[in-house]
């Protein structure tokens, strides 16, 4: 399930580990920050723009092959970009997985749930705000064009976890 922050992965994982599903958020251990050079370094949510054009967020390659080896069904969820030219985000991986979910939401819906969560930093500043509206355009395009399955995360959190449970 991939999604722009703010979409509703966060508690979908929840909900799909409260049933006892193979549920895994890739904010949670899967994904690290890593400056231009690859080294790892903490999110500074401080940092405005300036950090932005000089960190990534990648995936853990190496942790993610292993829960793969590990589990039948896995559930993932994130929005990992990656680093240019390392083949480290998330859309770099999807031919891993069966099926890829894009969760699609309205940016004004999207705003709202970003500055009002309280159980994660980012999205509280408008810098991040209008990343996550070009991200989200740039995510937007590359679901039709690669035909990922679109859930509409205006829908009940509970409806969507019935949706992801269903078509598996």
């Amino acid at each position: 399930m991939i999604g722009v922050a703010g979409t509703g992965k966060s508690y979908s994982v929840e909900k799909m580990k409260r049933l006892k599903l193979n549920a895994v958020d890739a904010d949670d251990g899967l994904a690290t920050f890593v400056d231009e050079v690859g080294n790892e370094v903490q999110y500074d949510p401080d940092g405005g723009a300036k950090w932005w054009r000089s960190h990534y967020y990648v995936l853990k390659l190496g942790k993610l092959k292993k829960l793969l080896r590990k589990s039948k069904t896995l559930y993932l969820f994130g929005d990992v970009g990656g680093q240019p030219g390392h083949m480290n985000g998330l859309l770099d991986v999807v031919h891993l997985f069966d099926r890829v979910y894009y969760l699609h939401a309205p940016m004004r819906l999207i705003e709202e749930r970003l500055t009002k969560r309280t159980n994660n930093p980012f999205g509280k500043n408008p810098e991040e705000i209008k990343g996550v509206a070009r991200h989200k355009n740039k995510l937007d395009r590359i679901a039709r064009k690669r035909k990922f399955e679109i859930v509409d995360a205006t829908l009940p959190m509970e409806r969507i976890v019935e949706i992801l449970t269903e078509r598996s």
